[in-house]
């Protein structure tokens, strides 16, 4: 089939492009989750988890230009739970407890809706990083609760997956994924930034072939091309934002140090320093209007002192 190709193509780890793909709720979206949660989780094949239904899916009027706004993906999975997905370009320092926040609300929010605790279903939350955070070597690790000396795991209500696809991206380059790997096609297209290979790509898996046409759809859109290149200015602005005041909070621990003249100084000096460089980005983030919790989340200030930080800046 031949298909009208767009003059340019976007990159499906832009998290607005990855929630248009997976996450906007349509039959052709919901396919695509499913199948990406089946090798997620390693389903057998010939087997599936079952229908999804997305609880928050994208629209046009999503705020993607503010650069504070999460497109995560909330899905309920029939007979299995609830799933939470990211796609995380910036290493803001805090996807473990990130992670476990927005495990713990997906267990509120089913409370919520008046079930009892026995009531409660799995959760699982899985973020592909576009960056390294881990030191293990797997690109893909998975943390359940377990007893500590016996190793007997908790029934199974909290996974938590990270899937760091740099360190794939490297291993790929080097021969070392197993041919049957079944994430290895999803994240080599997340990951590929060839626009020439995109019709390679799609002959070689069915389901990949479904990815690329929605990534052509999207690419196509004009106003979705505009929200996309938006989002991706946001992203920047904001490692930008946060590289600036880490920079000067460093510094600023250096001077500090040096004015105390002690190794005890300059090592209290820097602490200091990288905790003034937090109270920058949290100023900043103030003047932007970002919500006081989500604050609190990016810079582990506490509340009382980005409420004060609020108080200097009126």
């Amino acid at each position: 089939m031949v298909y009208k190709l767009p003059i340019f193509w976007l990159k499906p780890k832009n998290d607005f492009v990855f929630k248009f793909i997976f996450g906007r709720g349509t039959k052709q979206s919901n396919k695509l989750l499913l199948a990406l949660l089946n090798d997620v989780f390693n389903v057998p094949k010939g087997l599936s988890l079952g229908t999804v239904e997305i609880t928050n899916p994208l629209t046009f009027q999503t705020n993607v230009t503010d650069q504070y706004a999460i497109l995560d993906i909330r899905a309920k999975v029939a007979g299995f739970g609830h799933v939470n997905l990211e796609m995380q370009r910036v290493n803001q320092r805090n996807i473990d407890k990130r992670t476990l926040y927005y495990g713990a609300k997906l267990f509120e929010e089913q409370l919520d809706k008046g079930n009892e605790y026995r009531d409660l279903k799995k959760v699982v939350t899985i973020n592909f990083l576009d960056f390294s955070y881990f030191t293990t070597d797997m690109y893909h690790s998975c943390y359940r609760l377990m007893e500590k000396r016996t190793f007997e795991p908790y029934p199974d209500l909290l996974q938590l997956h990270f899937i760091e696809m740099p360190k794939f991206v490297r291993q790929d380059k080097e021969n070392l994924i197993h041919p049957n790997d079944r994430m290895a096609k999803w994240i080599r297209f997340l990951t590929n930034e060839d626009d020439a290979r995109w019709e390679e790509m799609a002959n070689q898996d069915p389901i990949i072939e479904n990815a690329v046409d929605m990534l052509r759809t999207v690419s196509m859109d004009r106003e979705a091309r505009m929200l996309a290149e938006a989002r991706e200015k946001a992203l920047k602005d904001i490692n930008s934002i946060r590289g600036e005041a880490m920079r000067e909070g460093k510094e600023e621990g250096r001077r500090e140090g040096r004015r105390e003249g002690r190794r005890e100084g300059k090592e209290e000096g820097i602490r200091e320093g990288i905790k003034e460089g937090k109270r920058e980005i949290a100023k900043k983030m103030l003047m932007e209007g970002a919500d006081i919790n989500f604050i609190v989340k990016i810079t582990e200030l506490t509340e009382s002192e980005v409420l004060e930080l609020k108080d200097e800046l009126n």
